[in-house]
């Protein structure tokens, strides 16, 4: 799957993905009164960029502008008006060797922007 195949509401099996930008982690307080930490990693591939929204305390903290990761069992959701991608209950994500079968950070920063958290 490539990221301009991400519909809202839809899941995506697997998702692999250069990670473009980390933004710092949030805290967040939920509809039911929970504590909890955001942090939105911009995605990107030859199709696009999608934010990828990691809930949890610690969440994301190995990932790094450069690195490649697999996304499994993800799922699209809007947020104002942009498909986000989320993990769930039941997905996750792992970092993965670089066979090169994504573009280069430099291509996709030239191509999509470097930080656009609203992508």
């Amino acid at each position: 799957m490539k990221i301009d195949e991400i519909k809202n509401e839809a899941a995506v099996p697997e998702l692999v993905a250069r990670v473009i930008s980390v933004g710092p982690p949030r805290m967040i307080v939920t509809k039911s009164g929970r504590r909890t930490q955001l942090k939105e990693v911009l995605l990107g591939d030859e199709s696009g960029t999608i934010v990828l929204s990691l809930w949890g305390f610690g969440a994301g903290e190995d990932l790094v502008s450069g690195k490649v990761i697999k996304i499994i069992n993800g799922w699209g959701k809007d947020w104002r008006g942009k498909t986000q991608l989320t993990l769930g209950r039941n997905g996750k994500y792992e970092v993965i060797s670089d066979d090169e079968s994504i573009p280069p950070l430099k291509d996709l920063i030239t191509k999509h922007g470097s930080g656009d958290m609203s992508a």
